[in-house]
């Protein structure tokens, strides 16, 4: 599966990820409980980077801290905000 640049930035900062600007990236940083927590990913502004396809979602999975199948889950907006937080935590990533 693929998805738009937009896609996933719409998904998940509707999910409690702050979104900061870097030079050639945008930076989603997961905040939770009112704390900015050590889980992060890079979306680039390139205008090859416009669809994310396997290679780098599965980075992007990785930096997550979830699978493949569900960080689909995640920006299709079948995971919600709370069951992120629950795996994050379930996980030990975070307390």
């Amino acid at each position: 599966m693929v998805w738009e640049r937009d896609q996933i930035r719409a998904s998940l900062t509707s999910k409690g990820f702050a979104l900061t600007d870097d030079r050639d990236h945008e930076v989603l940083t997961f905040v939770a409980d009112g704390l900015t927590r050590a889980i992060w990913t890079k979306l680039s502004r390139g205008k090859r980077y416009k669809v994310y396809s396997n290679p780098r979602l599965s980075d992007m999975s990785h930096q997550l801290k979830v699978t493949r199948k569900q960080l689909d889950r995640l920006i299709e907006c079948d995971m919600k905000q709370h069951e992120y937080a629950s795996h994050l935590r379930s996980t030990g990533f975070i307390r």
